[in-house]
């Protein structure tokens, strides 16, 4: 039983999330980058989730590509899409791990942004830092081992996250 039940949990960590929902995931956050609508973002993510899409996969694609639109579009809309996650994550329409992961898989990434991004390690850790104002918001266990990748593969960049995990 065990055995089947880490099977099964490997199988999770490979998955991933269907073209679908990734679609359905996209349309949600362009349309919250143009209204900035904390509650109606809320809302449509409940319907994907009873509609039976893996939560976990779903939760984490919603705070990675967030992460993403918002540090491309500029200051502002970081502002606003950090304010959405402390709501999804403070009302746990998204756990604390699974916006985690969504964080690490951008901090992987972040050397490269960077490159694009000047100023997305600054922007990103603002974001991040309000959101560990309150502890219980992110998986902090979870963050600290994305940013102890980060700050191994690029200093430079690791240098904005002192003091958050």
């Amino acid at each position: 039983e065990e055995e089947a039940e880490e099977e099964a949990a490997d199988a999770d960590a490979e998955a991933e999330l269907s073209e679908e929902a990734a679609g359905k995931v996209g349309s949600i956050l362009e349309e919250f980058m143009c209204i900035y609508d904390v509650e109606e973002a809320a809302q449509c993510i409940g319907e994907l989730h009873e509609k039976g899409y893996p939560r976990g996969l779903l939760d984490e694609e919603i705070v990675h590509r967030g992460l993403l639109l918002a540090l491309d579009a500029g200051e502002k809309e970081c502002e606003h899409m950090g304010r959405m996650f402390g709501s999804l994550l403070g009302d746990e329409v998204i756990s604390g791990e699974d916006g985690a992961r969504g964080f690490c898989k951008v901090l992987r990434d972040l050397p490269d942004i960077a490159i694009d991004i000047p100023k997305a390690p600054a922007l990103l850790a603002g974001i991040l830092r309000d959101l560990c104002v309150d502890s219980q918001l992110v998986d902090r266990a979870v963050l600290a081992e994305g940013l102890a990748a980060l700050r191994d593969a690029c200093p430079s960049s690791g240098k904005h996250f002192d003091g958050i995990a």
